[in-house]
C-alpha cells in the first residue's frame, strides 16, 4: 500500500509529489501524459522557467522527481476510486489496482470551447483564455474577445491593456444599452452577428467571419466551460463549487476536499487557472498530506 496516491502529472501532481518524496513517504503518481496545457508552445509567467514550453517543464519535473527513491510515477488512467481514508483502492487502465492511505487530486480539467468551426484549431496559438500566461506576446497586435454575458465591460477593461485595437464578438447576445455606452468609451467595436467560424493558416488566427462578414484579427480570446477531466471526484462523493467557468472542486486551506483522506489541487480546485498556482496548491497539498498521516486530526 502506498501512502499517498496522485491521480495527475501536471504541475500540481509533480510538485506534490516532489514534497512527499523529500518526506520519504512511499508516493506512486498516476499520469495520463496529456496535460491542459500541452497545446501551447510556451508557458509565460512562471518564475524562472518563462516562455519555456510546458511539457519541458513537465519533463525537468518528471526526471528531477526520479531522484527520489520513495516515488513511483506511471503513464495511467485512473477509472475508478472507492474506500475511505486509510484504505483507497483505485483501478487504472492499463496498471490494475492500487491501494493508498490518501488520495491528491490533481488531474486537472477539460476546456469545451464554443461550438465555432476553427476554434480548437488555433486553441493555445491564437485562441487564448488568459491574457496573463498569453496577452504580452499578442500585446498592439488586432486583438479580439467572445463575449461572456454579464461580463463583458470587465473583459474589455481588461483586455484593453494588451491592444487599442479590441473587438468584442456578441455572437448574436443582447448587449445593453450602457455597456455599449461603456465599451464604446474604452473605444472597443462591438460585432453583434452570430459568429460562423475562426480563419486561420495551421492555427494561426486571421479572421473572424460573422453572419455580417470577416473581420481580421491576429488572436482572439475566449472562455471555455471547464469541468475536472475524470469524474473521480464524483465517484468519492467530493463536494464542488460552482465558478465562473464552471463548477471546482472545494477545497479547504490545506487543500483538504470533503472527503476525509482526499486531497486537491491544481486547476480543478480553483476558479481561476495558472500552471504557478497549481504548483503552489500542489506543494500544499503534498505538505498536508504528510501532515495527515503523522496527526490524523491536523487535516
Amino acid at each position: 500500500m502506498y501512502d499517498v496516491m496522485i491521480i495527475g502529472g501536471g504541475f500540481a501532481g509533480l510538485a506534490a509529489a516532489t514534497q512527499l518524496g523529500r518526506a520519504r513517504r512511499k508516493v506512486v503518481v498516476l499520469d495520463t501524459g496529456k496535460p491542459r496545457n500541452r497545446f501551447s508552445p510556451a508557458a509565460h509567467g512562471i518564475l524562472g522557467h518563462d516562455g519555456v514550453p510546458p511539457l519541458e517543464i513537465l519533463a525537468a519535473g518528471r526526471r528531477q522527481l526520479a531522484a527520489y527513491s520513495t516515488v513511483t510515477t506511471l503513464p495511467a488512467e485512473a477509472v475508478s476510486v472507492a474506500g475511505s481514508e486509510g484504505d483507497f483502492t483505485v483501478t487504472t487502465r492499463e496498471h490494475g489496482t492500487f491501494s493508498a492511505r490518501r488520495i491528491i487530486l490533481a488531474h486537472g480539467v477539460s476546456d469545451t470551447l464554443p461550438a465555432i468551426p476553427g476554434l480548437q484549431a488555433c486553441w493555445g496559438l491564437s485562441v487564448l483564455h488568459c491574457p496573463y500566461c498569453h496577452g504580452y506576446e499578442v500585446g498592439d497586435r488586432r486583438l479580439g474577445f467572445l463575449a461572456f454575458p454579464g461580463h463583458e465591460l470587465m473583459m474589455a477593461t481588461l483586455y484593453r491593456d494588451w491592444s487599442s485595437d479590441l473587438v468584442m464578438f456578441a455572437n448574436g447576445s443582447d448587449v445593453d444599452a450602457a455597456t455599449r455606452a461603456s465599451l464604446d468609451a474604452l473605444g472597443v467595436r462591438i460585432i453583434a452577428a452570430p459568429v460562423l467560424e475562426a480563419r486561420h493558416h495551421e492555427g494561426h488566427l486571421t479572421h473572424i467571419v460573422t453572419a455580417e462578414g470577416a473581420i481580421e484579427r491576429d488572436a482572439i480570446f475566449v472562455a471555455p466551460k471547464t469541468a475536472p477531466s475524470l469524474d473521480l471526484y464524483r465517484q468519492l462523493g467530493c463536494a464542488t463549487t460552482p465558478g465562473h467557468s464552471g463548477d471546482y472542486i472545494t477545497v479547504g486551506e490545506r487543500q483538504e476536499t470533503s472527503v476525509p483522506g482526499v486531497f486537491a489541487a491544481g486547476d480543478l480546485a480553483r476558479p481561476m487557472h495558472n500552471a504557478t498556482f497549481a504548483t503552489a496548491a500542489g506543494v500544499l497539498a503534498g505538505t498536508m498530506a504528510h501532515h495527515s498521516l503523522l496527526f490524523p486530526t491536523a487535516a
